[in-house]
């Protein structure tokens, strides 16, 4: 089970883990055919048979689900024990004491770790291609790290979210401020910052005279 490549890295991470418990619980024959089209169209084939295929930070399990579904060797692995807990719980209703999907704990900027995995012919980043390398809080390293079990003629796909230049840096120091304030101060401040940002919205379509757009933004 791989440590931060530094300690520091790991201060003020957010367990993305709580947030996914939810979605697991809600996990449905539907998303999962969705995640299973949306591989398939990724990685541009119809079936995984005799493929391996490594998830890091799979979070909503949906990936990884989808990689063992259409016949691939599935490793995952992810920092956060309650992510881990969440592909636990889906292995354990769809494939239960399966050999061919394995799952722990281990951290993406631990080079050690990588070199003792396996070389893997289908590599995949992120969740939904919603991103994963970015959250470790040194983005380079980690993507030095990800090509390492790569085997030769392997694909390594990587998602990570558009730079949107200054609401990506305001996004970065909400986030930051978030992660850093006491437990009970965190729901109060997420809702502030959605009244807010839903505030900014509404008045802006009504200057631009469509309060009618606001609902169906």
């Amino acid at each position: 089970m791989g440590e931060p490549a530094q300690k520091g890295d790991s201060d003020g991470r957010f367990e993305f883990g709580e947030n996914w418990s939810h979605f697991v619980s809600v996990l449905d024959e539907h998303r999962i055919a969705q995640a299973q089209r949306s591989l398939k169209q990724a990685i541009e084939t119809e079936t995984l048979n005799g493929k391996s295929f490594l998830d890091i930070g799979s979070g909503s399990v949906l990936f990884s689900l989808a990689a063992r579904r259409l016949g691939a060797r599935v490793h995952y692995f992810d920092y956060d024990p309650q992510s881990v807990a969440c592909t636990t719980e889906p292995k354990r209703r769809y494939f239960p004491d399966d050999g061919n999907w394995t799952v722990e704990e281990g951290s993406a900027l631990d080079t050690k770790y990588f070199e003792s995995l396996e070389q893997f012919d289908t590599f995949t980043l992120g969740v939904y291609f919603r991103g994963v390398l970015h959250h470790t809080g040194t983005m380079y390293p980690a993507f030095e790290n990800a090509h390492l079990p790569v085997a030769p003629g392997g694909l390594l796909v990587i998602a990570i979210y558009n730079d949107q230049g200054g609401r990506s840096v305001v996004w970065k120091r909400i986030k930051k401020l978030y992660n850093g304030l006491p437990q009970h101060l965190k729901l109060p401040f997420a809702l502030l910052v959605v009244m807010l940002w839903e505030l900014r919205l509404l008045v802006y379509l009504v200057l631009t005279l469509r309060p009618q757009h606001y609902v169906r933004e």
